[in-house]
C-alpha cells in the first residue's frame, strides 16, 4: 500500500512539474506580416532624399510597399525592370563573352559592381551556361547612335568605336570642351591608353547598369550618366544639359558614384535583379 502512494505521489509530482512549464513552448504563433507603409509616408521620405538618390530612408520598407508603390520608386529614381526574367537568379546573374578582346573590360566591370554592392551579383559565365551574352554590334544605323547597349540580356559593344585610334579624342573633346589631338610623346601615349581602357570598363559597368534596372541620370559622376533624357515613366525629369555632380567624368574613371550604388540597392528591393 506505501508503495502504491508513493507511486502515485511521484506522479503527481511529475505532473506538477509538467505544468509548470512555459505554455509558450507548446503555442504557435503565426508569421508577422509586414504592413504596407502609406503612400502619403512613402512620398515624404522620398521627397527628403537627394535627388534620384535612394539613401537609407527609403530602402527599408516592407516588400508589398516595394510592390504597390513600384511605379513612384520607378519615377523618381529613374528605375525600371530591363533584364528579362531569369536572368537573375538569386540575385545572381552569369556573363559571358566570346571575344578575348573584351573579356577583360568586362571582368573589370564585373568586379566593379560587385564590390560596391558586397556580393557576386555578377558571375563569370561559359559559352554553355549563361544569362547574359556580351559581344559586339554595329552602334545603330549610322554606327555611332552609341557606345554600348543592353537589351534583356545582351549587351553590345560598338566594334567600330572599341576599333578606332580617334574616337576616344572624340570623347575627350566632348568632354573638356577643348579640342584634342593625336597624342605624341610617350606621355600622352600612356595617358591616352589609360583613357582608352577606363572608357571601355566604364561602358560595359554601365551597360551592366541597365540590367540591375539602372536608367539614365544627368550627372557626369554617375556611370549611368547620360548626355540628355526625356521625362518618361522611369524618367523623372528631362534634361540636355549635364549636372557636374562631384566635378568627376565617370566615363573615364569607372567609378561608382553612392547615387548609381543606392539605385541599384533599390532595384535589388524592387526585384529587378
Amino acid at each position: 500500500m506505501m508503495k502504491h502512494k508513493r507511486l502515485v505521489t511521484s506522479l503527481l509530482t511529475s505532473l506538477a512539474i509538467v505544468t509548470t512549464l512555459p505554455i509558450s513552448a507548446t503555442v504557435f504563433q503565426a508569421p508577422v506580416v509586414a504592413k504596407t507603409t502609406a503612400k502619403a509616408t512613402v512620398i515624404s521620405k522620398i521627397k527628403k532624399t537627394p535627388d534620384l538618390n535612394p539613401t537609407s530612408s527609403v530602402r527599408s520598407f516592407s516588400s508589398s510597399t516595394y510592390q504597390r508603390y513600384q511605379s513612384t520608386f520607378n519615377k523618381e529614381y529613374n528605375v525600371d525592370q530591363m533584364s528579362l526574367t531569369g536572368v537573375f537568379r538569386q540575385h545572381h546573374a552569369w556573363v559571358y563573352t566570346a571575344s578575348p578582346q573584351l573579356r577583360k573590360y568586362l571582368t573589370v566591370s564585373m568586379k566593379t559592381w560587385n564590390h560596391a554592392l558586397g556580393s557576386a551579383v555578377f558571375k563569370t559565365g561559359t559559352s554553355h551556361h549563361y544569362t547574359i551574352r556580351v559581344g559586339f554590334g554595329t552602334g545603330g544605323k549610322d554606327g555611332s547612335l552609341w557606345d554600348g547597349l543592353y537589351k534583356t540580356n545582351k549587351l553590345w559593344i560598338n566594334k567600330s568605336h572599341f576599333y578606332s585610334n580617334d574616337y576616344i579624342l572624340t570623347v575627350l573633346g566632348a568632354v573638356s570642351g577643348r579640342k584634342v589631338t593625336k597624342a605624341k610623346t610617350a606621355a600622352d601615349k600612356a595617358a591616352y591608353q589609360n583613357y582608352y581602357r577606363k572608357f571601355w570598363e566604364a561602358t560595359i559597368t554601365h551597360e551592366l547598369g541597365h540590367s540591375l534596372g539602372l536608367d539614365h541620370s544627368p550627372y557626369q559622376d554617375d556611370i549611368m550618366y547620360a548626355q540628355s533624357g526625356e521625362r518618361s515613366g522611369s524618367i523623372k525629369y528631362s534634361w540636355t544639359t549635364a549636372k557636374k555632380g562631384n566635378g568627376t567624368f565617370a566615363g573615364f574613371t569607372n567609378v561608382l558614384s553612392e547615387r548609381d550604388v543606392n539605385r541599384a540597392k533599390l532595384t535589388k528591393l524592387l526585384g529587378y535583379w
